[in-house]
C-alpha cells in the first residue's frame, strides 16, 4: 500500500485553509459526482433503502421498548451511540487522510477521493447536494442497519433490543456526520445547524478550522468533535501513524508530517525560493 501527502495548496493554507478554492479541482470532482453520475445514482439507491430500513428499526425499537418497558433507557444508549459515531469518524477520517490512495480498488474512488479532494477544495462540500454530501456515509451504514432491522428480535428480547437501539442510534448518527461537517464548512449555515453548533451538539466551524490549519494531523473527529482535545492529549493519531507505518508492510515509513513538509520545501525551491500565500 502506498501512501499520498496532503496537497500542496493543503499545506500553504494559512490558519484558516476553509478559505482555499480550487476551481480546477471542484469542476473535476463535480463532474464525477455529478447527479446524472452512476455512482449519484447508487448514493440515491442506497439513500432510499437505508430510510426504509431505519424507520422499520425505529419502529422496532420504539414498539420494544414499550413492550419490555426499556424506552427510558434509550436516551442513555442514544448518547452512547452519538459519542461512538464521532470516535470511529476519527478513526476513518484518520485513515483516509493518511494511507491508501485515490485508486485503491474499492475504497480509492468512493472513500479516499473525497476526503484528499476536500483539502484541496474545503469549501467544494458546501457545492455537494443531499445525496453527494451524505451517500457515501448511507452505503456504508447499510450492512450494519439491514441485519438489524430485518433479523434482530428487539420487540421481544431485552438484550436484542440494546443492540438495536445502540445500532439505530450509531448509524443515524453516521448517517448525519458528513452533514454536519458539511454545515462547519458553510459561510452562513441554516439556522437550526447554527443553534446545534452553538450548544456544541454537532460540529462547529471554529473547532473544525484546527483540522484545517498545518500540519492538519489532529481534530480528526467530525460528528461533533467530543473526542478531540483528548486524542490530541494523548497523540493517538500521532502514535498510531507511527505504528501502522512501522508494522503495515508497504507503507512509506516517514511521517506524513516529515512529507508535507519536504513538499513544501520543494514547493517553494520550485517558485524560485517564494512561498505562496
Amino acid at each position: 500500500m502506498r501512501t499520498t501527502s496532503l496537497p500542496p495548496a493543503a499545506l500553504s493554507a494559512g490558519e484558516d485553509s476553509t478559505a482555499v478554492a480550487r476551481p480546477d479541482a471542484s469542476a473535476a470532482l463535480g463532474e464525477a459526482h455529478a447527479p446524472h453520475s452512476p455512482l449519484h445514482g447508487v448514493k440515491l439507491v442506497a439513500l432510499i433503502v437505508f430510510l426504509f430500513a431505519s424507520a422499520w428499526l425505529g419502529w422496532q425499537v420504539a414498539r420494544g421498548g414499550i413492550a419490555l418497558g426499556l424506552l427510558w433507557w434509550f436516551p442513555v444508549i442514544g448518547a452512547v451511540g452519538y459519542v461512538a459515531a464521532d470516535l470511529v469518524s476519527g478513526l476513518v477520517h484518520f485513515l483516509a487522510d493518511n494511507f491508501a490512495e485515490e485508486d485503491t480498488p474499492i475504497i480509492g474512488a468512493a472513500f479516499v477521493k473525497p476526503f484528499r479532494d476536500h483539502h484541496t477544495d474545503p469549501t467544494g462540500i458546501t457545492r455537494h447536494d443531499f445525496v453527494e454530501t451524505n451517500g457515501n456515509n448511507v452505503i456504508v451504514s447499510l450492512p450494519f442497519v439491514l441485519p438489524a432491522a430485518l433479523w434482530l428480535p428487539s420487540s421481544t428480547n431485552a438484550l436484542a433490543w440494546v443492540v438495536a437501539s445502540f445500532t439505530l442510534c450509531f448509524i443515524l448518527a453516521i448517517f448525519l456526520t458528513n452533514q454536519f461537517h458539511k454545515w462547519a464548512h458553510e459561510p452562513v449555515p441554516p439556522p437550526i445547524a447554527l443553534r446545534l453548533q452553538r450548544a456544541g451538539l454537532i460540529l462547529s466551524k471554529e473547532h473544525h478550522n484546527v483540522h484545517h490549519t498545518s500540519p492538519f494531523d489532529t481534530h480528526y473527529c467530525i460528528t461533533v468533535g467530543l473526542w478531540n482535545k483528548l486524542l490530541e492529549r494523548v497523540q493517538l493519531w500521532e502514535r498510531l501513524e507511527r505504528a501502522i507505518r512501522r508494522w503495515l508492510p508497504g507503507t512509506d515509513p516517514k511521517m506524513r508530517v516529515v512529507r508535507d513538509a519536504e513538499a513544501r520545501a520543494s514547493a517553494v525551491a520550485a517558485s524560485g525560493g517564494r512561498a505562496d500565500g
